[in-house]
């Protein structure tokens, strides 16, 4: 067999395999929590070793890379196919369709077949109340998280501006995972050190305060963001490169672990980010009176705080970006409620707010 035929042949057959894998996850999910604990973990925790040791972010050059590549396509395939430059053709067509092999293998195995695990809320089912939550005991935890957050907020060390001064968050992420591997044995094992994006211009501009890698398996995370809200969203990331792929999951284990930290900047950013998605259920489902006296009970401290990134950074995005700051997050929260409805999340982008069950049956079952 021709070396040509041998790789053709090597691309439909791995690109079957990737399908293949993909369609079972649809039909028959029971094998995924297996592959979840035995083969995903421990081969993630092995490939992150790797690109753990690079300080930045190995998965943004990848980009890069493939945008480089994008780019070059009309040089690398349209001029040798008018010039009938038939090798040069097959060379650089068979590493195009080898990157996007690639893409969907990563994608496949990092990613889409994860979101066929068992969902976390049944998991922790012996811990729910039968007959669900109240409105009520909402509010009173809505309540309480508010309370502790204006507590944490006159307690955590600040700079000169009055910011939030943070930790070694790979340190404090080690910790909690560990802490929290006992409750979800998933979270065991390395944890790959958190990296931030040197074009988080973008990231602003797309309102994305953290972003998974799959095809690096790397948690990372915008610059700019409030360092408030940045600890949380650094544990949200890393729980994805653990393989807990839907956001309510991740969002809810992000919280749980800030808030049991014993640092008090990393419990603050898990008060906090817990407060914003159950404070914007209770607005769903409470009395105007209980929503005016939940306010009224948050301190200008934590409001000043619980931003997403400063007003005068932004303006100066919008201000070098060809297309508006409004215009590119529609297109990012589109793109990722499309993404979200393919693998299965009915609700889309809504699901993030999904980690309020999640978070009351830690506050009602699991914590009480």
């Amino acid at each position: 067999m021709k070396r040509s035929s041998k790789n053709a042949l090597g691309l439909i057959v791995t690109t079957g395999v990737f399908i293949v894998i993909n369609a079972l996850a649809w039909v028959s999910p029971s094998w995924v929590d297996l592959y979840h604990r035995y083969v995903y973990n421990p081969v993630s925790r092995l490939f992150s070793h790797v690109t753990g040791a690079v300080p930045l972010s190995v998965g943004e050059f990848m980009i890069m890379a493939g945008l480089l590549l994008l780019g070059a396509a009309p040089f690398a395939l349209v001029i040798p196919l008018v010039k009938k430059q038939k090798r040069t053709l097959k060379i650089a067509g068979s590493i195009y369709a080898w990157v996007l092999v690639f893409i969907l293998g990563t994608e496949t195995l990092n990613c889409f077949v994860l979101y066929h695990t068992t969902e976390l809320p049944v998991k922790l089912s012996a811990y729910a109340a039968p007959e669900g939550y109240t409105a009520k005991q909402l509010v009173d935890y809505c309540g309480e998280v508010i309370e502790k957050a204006n507590e944490l907020s006159l307690e955590v060390p600040r700079d000169e501006q009055g910011e939030v001064m943070l930790p070694d968050l790979h340190h404090e992420a080690q910790e909690a995972f560990e802490k929290a591997s006992g409750m979800y044995p998933e979270l065991y094992g390395y944890v790959p050190p958190p990296k931030g994006i040197m074009n988080s211009w973008l990231m602003c501009q797309t309102d994305l305060q953290g972003i998974y890698f799959p095809f690096s398996l790397e948690g990372n995370y915008n610059t700019h963001l409030s360092p408030a809200r940045t600890p949380c969203t650094v544990f949200h990331e890393l729980c994805h490169v653990k393989g807990f792929i839907r956001e309510d999951e991740a969002t809810y284990l992000a919280c749980v672990l800030c808030m049991e930290s014993d640092d008090p900047a990393v419990q603050y950013s898990g008060y906090i980010t817990a407060m914003n998605y159950l404070f914007a259920e209770a607005k769903k489902h409470a009395s105007e009176e209980d929503i005016y006296a939940l306010r009224c009970r948050l301190s200008a401290q934590v409001a000043k705080d619980n931003y997403f990134v400063k007003e005068e950074y932004m303006k100066k995005v919008e201000e070098k970006s060809p297309v508006s700051n409004k215009t590119a997050s529609a297109a990012s929260q589109k793109a990722m409620d499309t993404t979200l409805r393919a693998n299965g999340i009915t609700d889309g982008k809504h699901s993030y707010g999904r980690c309020v069950t999640l978070l009351l049956i830690y506050r009602y079952g699991i914590r009480a």
